[in-house]
């Protein structure tokens, strides 16, 4: 049999067979077994498995992962609906409106938006910690999102009706106890989306889900105020301060019962291991985690080219003149997104997770380019609104794989941090990876602005912009960001962990488990 095949088949080569092959290589000096990608890129990286010392043993098989039904995939993923709902409103509607309604100094609340941004990445990283070291009855996770449930409907009360002294010491106050509550349940509810299972393909299917209901909850963004108005509770189906009212009357039957589904109907998840993790074997864990760093790296030039993006209604209401039709575009966009996901939970279990992405990116970026061909001066509203709806169809099919595909490619490499320490820290690795990404996203939209004003570009109503400003903005909203999103994809084409090894480090947990186990067995009396 030859090693690659015995390797497929689980058997271990010899230890002193007295040659190094690409797939795998035995160091004696920290008595581990490396996997490595089949490539002779400089990007080629190491994936460390450690065995035992002592005699080499055939793996024992490790029980198939059981596969969640549908009734188990949706109570789990219900408690994204309501985050998914609110998440427009609290990100942009309600700064706008406060400065609108109340008074407050435009410049002031960028200043205390960036600071509770900061803030808000400083919680990531403590939430992720606790988390993992939760142990209830109810799993390590369903508890923080209950807790965080709680917080934004609280929270929410107060900015989506305000009431007494408004202003901007108001918002800022309720805006980051609503921050809080929101990163206990997402990081919370990615965590426990990766514990449900070890299967490498269902990852997907359970990330896929999860996804789908918070667009699905983030399309109800766009319809409740069309329906609010047709009903007649409303003049208008504008955005403002009543309007927001009836955001919080959807909030408050949403949150309690999407959360209180999932908590008392989906399951919790494997058992985590007694051993509590550390904050310096964290530090330790992440440092040595190779593939984490290749998550990272593809990821933050990816948030940096979505970052740019988050200036796309001035491309579309001052450059393009689409203004009045941007909702209807957006609701295409959320559409598209949530029925391509299916798509790519399928992809990425027929062709591997890193692949889909990178197709998927590819995709999305290509798309955009179709806008140097638009002519805003010569063409017709109707001709650029044609052109429009079949380009974000496209972003939109691509934009979703990143929704599905992420959170289930950091999910392997948290198993992979587990069988190099043998403790999960699987809140933690999500943690970081949101400090990194909002690090990205912050940054990306920073130099979209400053681009901007670089290339002359005026997006004051009425005003004209000449040839460099035009080119200017395309150069930012359409190829900047494709080169980072593709550089990103690039840099993950030849991720180390695909379904073959992902099934090996399993495996070797499963033999750490036993040995743990055996450990703490009593002795028999002689």
């Amino acid at each position: 049999m030859s090693l690659r095949a015995a390797f497929s088949a689980g058997e271990q080569p010899a230890r002193n067979s007295g040659f190094c092959t690409p797939l795998l290589r035995h160091s004696p000096g920290n008595d581990a077994r490396r996997i490595r990608p089949e490539m002779t890129s400089p990007q080629a990286a190491e994936i460390a498995v450690p065995v035992s010392a002592g005699p080499a043993a055939p793996p024992t098989p490790r029980p198939p992962a059981p596969r969640l039904g549908h009734l188990a995939l949706i109570t789990y993923a219900l408690a994204a609906f309501g985050p998914g709902m609110l998440s427009m409103p609290m990100m942009a509607y309600v700064p706008q409106l406060y400065a609108k309604e109340f008074g407050i100094n435009l410049a002031a609340l960028g200043g205390v938006l960036v600071s509770l941004r900061v803030l808000d990445a400083v919680t990531d990283q403590l939430m992720g910690y606790i988390s993992d070291r939760t142990r209830t009855r109810w799993g390590a996770r369903k508890p923080w999102i209950v807790g965080g449930g709680f917080l934004c409907l609280i929270a929410a009360f107060f900015l989506l009706k305000p009431h007494g002294a408004v202003g901007l010491v108001y918002l800022v106050a309720w805006k980051a106890l609503y921050d809080l509550g929101f990163t206990m349940i997402d990081i919370n509810q990615q965590s426990w989306g990766a514990e449900l299972t070890t299967d490498y393909a269902q990852r997907s299917k359970i990330t896929g889900t999860k996804a789908i209901v918070a667009q699905l909850g983030s399309l109800s963004n766009y319809v409740l105020p069309i329906a609010i108005a047709w009903f007649g509770f409303t003049q208008s189906s504008a955005y403002s301060i009543g309007m927001l009212g009836y955001f919080f009357l959807a909030a408050a039957v949403v949150f309690p019962l999407t959360i209180g589904i999932g908590f008392l109907f989906a399951p919790k998840g494997i058992e985590l291991p007694g051993k509590r993790p550390e904050l310096i074997g964290f530090l330790k864990s992440v440092r040595s985690n190779k593939p984490l760093w290749i998550y990272i790296a593809s990821f933050t030039l990816c948030g940096m080219g979505m970052g740019i993006l988050q200036i796309i209604f001035t491309f579309y209401d001052g450059y393009l003149k689409l203004g009045a039709w941007y909702p209807y575009l957006m609701t295409i966009f959320a559409i598209t997104l949530a029925a391509s996901m299916p798509l790519w939970i399928w992809a990425s279990g027929r062709f591997g997770k890193h692949r889909s992405y990178v197709v998927a990116v590819t995709i999305s970026s290509l798309a955009m380019q179709g806008y140097w061909f638009v002519n805003p001066a010569t063409m017709t509203m109707e001709t650029i609104l044609a052109i429009s709806v079949v380009v974000v169809v496209f972003i939109g099919a691509g934009a979703s794989a990143i929704v599905v595909i992420s959170p289930a490619i950091l999910a392997d490499v948290a198993d992979y941090g587990r069988l190099r320490t043998g403790e999960q820290r699987t809140g933690g690795y999500f943690a970081f990876y949101l400090l990194t990404n909002k690090v990205a996203l912050a940054i990306g939209s920073g130099s979209a602005f400053l681009l901007l004003s670089l290339f002359g570009y005026d997006a004051r109503a009425g005003a004209v912009n000449d040839a460099t400003a035009a080119f200017g903005m395309l150069f930012t909203v359409a190829l900047l960001p494709a080169i980072l999103k593709i550089g990103g994809a690039l840099v993950i084409w030849r991720f180390p962990i695909d379904q073959r090894r992902h099934s090996l480090i399993q495996r070797r947990i499963a033999q750490l488990e036993e040995r743990e186990a055996a450990a703490q067995l009593p002795l028999a009396p002689l």
